[in-house]
């Protein structure tokens, strides 16, 4: 994992003022508005609103007059009608909300969810013919289809019309089907395009109603629509954030009895639902039955009005989540490993890596987290034992896997996504080909600046400005996600005052003090163990802002997303080190040796310390010796007391870089330091002699 750098935003001062006085927001607020393009008050004000008013029509899609007329006239009909789901989120939650419209308007309605680890990714020729089969007259695809040109054929060949929703990137040629409802088909005159695939099937839905149905629209699906947006990962800008921010707000209120049961079971009924809970708590455990077992599942939790039946799918639901996880650490300690074995690893700007038997359910979250750990693009392959491999890679900023899969597409079968996730399908011997043009082509098109991990500070803060009231204005930003990530402060110069293990040391409770204002942070994912820093020492903070409930009591909770010394102290270190060499080379002034003079308690502590563990760095022996308000033992009276032990026989020293090997000494006796040459030395340019 490298370190990352720290990249504080400035703002133009004159602007920020303009924005607190327009808008009456504090000035934080304004400084955060500023960093994500708002520095309009007009534009920040429209952003601030999300009102319904911004939502465009659903007619600027190219198709979707085509895709209303079609699905009029097949509940005109009573034909029957199959909507072609996805196993994520994003493909569950389209197909529950259109199936519940269109039963709604007494349509004859079937859904179809392929099984992820039999049948893939996408509609297939096999799925075609057992829709067929059951005599659906129109088939409706959801976040999928785009590149489905062979299977629609396939579909019109057996007499079944298509219509494909989608919000994939487009290739050159669309299938030839009743209508092509995608926001990234070039001819698309939707001003935002980055809707989710759920949000292409709510604008299906819209357009079927009419605009003056549009706030019972939203009263019915919208909690469905933001979940789908949020764990697709789409841009928390424009129309996703309005439906996002309305859908959020109405979840703690659900009467969808299978989001109710999921929340409950997840734990988090009760607490104030956030983009991030939704992604991180919720989600995984709709797509942990995708990836494992039949996403059936997951549609039914949100079709059904039964609130005992939804409990036990959504218990259901938590256990696959469970088993996901264990899955997925067992694969990524093997990934690991593989890296690690690698002579090459570190030389290429990609991650390729391919086993027989990986579950294909899972090698995307792994890719995801190879590409977090190492800021670099991952792509997985899982073969089976004919030999066809299935792929599923991650990206990071700067670089478009979509784009990086068309450049080698020769030696693919297939492959679809986006600019920041992908999958593919692989014959077994294509691979290497496959892996070093990948490789070549990332190599070229990335360069080492986009592979370094940057964090964007959004201001500095002080911990007086740490506050519920701040954190109450700060929140008219959310949700908070891609395209508007939660604001990230920095705070200077904290003095640890101490350092709790949570959860079985899996997390941390931090401490900090400046000057007079002490405060609570927590830094999670973070063991003691991991943790290089002890009470005295001080150390800079990169962290976000959220509020933390207990007892029914509101306050500001500091949550740590990165942490250093603090500049300040590292000079000191360093200045201190150079103060024991001038000590070593005879260079040292009267108020030097009078600093540098151990006590005689510093003698036992050190004694006692190292006698106890042998070995560790000089870093870690001044942290650890830190006493009260003194703060950590000063490297140079270490160094003293160190060289006086070894000079009067009580330790050897052994020295290698900054680590510490003492070993202790059998003495004879008592052994009076006071004889020690080095205090003696000392002692007389401390008194000027």
């Amino acid at each position: 994992m490298r370190q990352r750098s720290w990249v504080l935003q400035q703002q133009d001062e004159t602007v920020v003022r303009a924005l607190c006085t327009r808008l009456g927001v504090a000035e934080v607020t304004a400084r955060l508005l500023v960093n994500r393009g708002l520095d309009n008050p007009d534009r920040a004000t429209r952003f601030l609103s999300k009102s319904i008013d911004a939502l465009q029509d659903p007619f600027l899609i190219p198709d979707m007059a085509a895709a209303v007329e079609r699905i009029r006239l097949a509940l005109a009909r009573g034909e029957r009608m199959t909507i072609f789901g996805d196993y994520d989120v994003d493909g569950v939650t389209a197909t529950a909300i259109l199936h519940r419209h269109l039963s709604g308007l007494g349509g004859r309605v079937d859904y179809y969810i392929p099984n992820r680890n039999e049948e893939g990714y996408g509609l297939s020729a096999a799925a075609v013919e057992r829709i067929a089969a059951g005599g659906t007259g129109l088939l409706i695809t959801v976040d999928s289809g785009i590149t489905a040109i062979e299977e629609v054929a396939h579909a019109a060949r057996l007499g079944m019309d298509t219509i494909v929703t989608d919000h994939h990137e487009c290739q050159e040629r669309l299938p030839s089907a009743v209508a092509v409802v995608n926001p990234k088909r070039p001819d698309c005159r939707l001003p935002f395009k980055e809707l989710a695939g759920v949000g292409v099937v709510f604008k299906l839905i819209c357009a079927l109603e009419g605009r003056g149905r549009l706030q019972d629209c939203i009263d019915r699906y919208v909690e469905l629509t933001a979940f789908g947006t949020i764990a697709d990962v789409m841009p928390l800008t424009c129309e996703n954030r309005i439906l996002v921010a309305l859908g959020i707000n109405r979840m703690a209120q659900t009467q969808n009895p299978g989001l109710r049961a999921l929340m409950r079971c997840a734990g988090i009924e009760s607490r104030r639902i956030t983009a991030g809970s939704v992604g991180f708590t919720l989600a995984p455990r709709v797509n942990a039955v995708g990836r494992i077992g039949c996403a059936d599942q997951a549609v039914e939790l949100f079709l059904t009005g039964d609130a005992s039946k939804a409990e036990q799918i959504a218990l259901a639901l938590c256990r696959a989540n469970s088993a996901r996880q264990e899955e997925e650490d067992k694969i990524l300690r093997h990934a690991l490993q593989s890296l690690e074995a690698d002579p090459d690893f570190g030389r290429h700007k990609i991650i390729v890596l391919a086993e027989e038997n990986w579950h294909h359910g899972i090698i995307g979250i792994v890719a995801s987290r190879l590409s977090d750990l190492y800021h670099r693009p991952s792509i997985m392959v899982s073969f089976d034992e004919g030999g066809v491999g299935k792929g599923s890679g991650r990206s990071v900023a700067g670089f478009n896997l979509h784009a990086a899969l068309e450049h080698c597409s020769a030696h693919l079968v297939r492959f679809g996504g986006h600019a920041l996730a992908a999958g593919l399908t692989i014959q077994k011997e294509q691979f290497p080909a496959f892996k070093a043009c990948l490789i070549a082509y990332a190599d070229k098109q990335l360069s080492d600046e986009a592979l370094l991990p940057r964090l964007r500070i959004d201001c500095e803060i002080d911990p007086a400005d740490i506050t519920l009231e701040t954190v109450t204005d700060i929140a008219y930003l959310e949700p908070y996600g891609m395209g508007n990530p939660a604001p990230l402060f920095l705070c200077r110069s904290l003095t640890i005052v101490d350092c709790c293990p949570l959860s079985g040391d899996k997390h941390l409770r931090l401490t900090l003090r400046r000057g007079e204002i002490e405060f609570t942070a927590f830094l999670f994912g973070r063991s003691s163990a991991m943790f290089p820093f002890g009470p005295g020492e001080q150390i800079d903070i990169c962290c976000n802002l959220d509020v933390n409930t207990f007892r029914g009591v509101h306050s500001a909770q500091v949550v740590v997303k990165d942490l250093r010394e603090c500049t300040g102290q590292a000079a000191r270190r360093a200045q201190d080190a150079a103060l024991y060499a001038q000590l070593r080379e005879g260079c040292a002034t009267g108020e030097l040796a009078a600093r540098a003079m151990p006590s005689k308690s510093d003698f036992v502590a050190v004694y006692r310390l190292f006698l106890k563990e042998g070995s560790m760095t000089l870093r870690e022996a001044c942290r650890r010796l830190a006493a009260g308000e003194r703060g950590p033992m000063e490297y140079c009276r270490l160094r003293v007391c160190l060289d006086v032990l070894e000079e009067m026989g009580i330790f050897k020293n052994d020295l290698t870089g900054e680590r510490l090997v003492v070993k202790a000494q059998k003495i004879q006796g008592k052994v009076d330091l006071n004889n020690s040459q080095i205090l003696q030395n000392l002692r007389k340019i401390a008194v000027g002699e």
